[in-house]
């Protein structure tokens, strides 16, 4: 599975930004490809003596289109009934990370944490916010 993102980042002070970023899950059937389609808006505050770099944390709320999947067992003729239903979801996540700048402008970063879904009854429940990133500063 793979669930490549791509980001936009808007500095709003030295020390903090908002941003969105949208993935979309690839893969086959036989992987875990639940996450067809997220987007992630969220809001950073930088801890770095530099204008928006160093350690930060964020904060995040997420739309995302989840294929659930339901495996029903028929006990007439024994055989698994499996079906998938695309929902949309909502979710409410933090993360923390390190931001790097070069002179010339050239950025990447690190960050880990996760997001949970609202709502009862999801076979999914939470959405993941790890990645490592490149990018320019324009």
């Amino acid at each position: 599975m793979a669930l490549p993102e791509l980001s936009y980042e808007r500095i709003l002070e030295d020390n903090m930004s908002v941003g969105l970023s949208l993935a979309a899950g690839i893969g086959n059937e036989d992987d875990f490809s639940q996450y067809k389609f997220l987007a992630i808006p969220h809001y950073r505050l930088y801890f770095g003596k530099r204008r928006a770099a160093g350690f930060f944390i964020e904060g995040n709320v997420a739309v995302a289109s989840v294929r659930e999947r339901d495996l029903r067992y028929e006990a007439t003729n024994g055989n698994y009934q499996v079906s998938d239903e695309s929902t949309v979801n909502f979710g409410v996540g933090a993360a923390v990370g390190a931001k790097f700048l070069t002179k010339n402008g050239f950025t990447g970063e690190v960050f880990g944490g996760l997001g949970r879904f609202l709502g009862d009854s999801r076979s999914i429940e939470a959405y993941p916010r790890i990645g490592i990133t490149l990018g320019k500063r324009f």
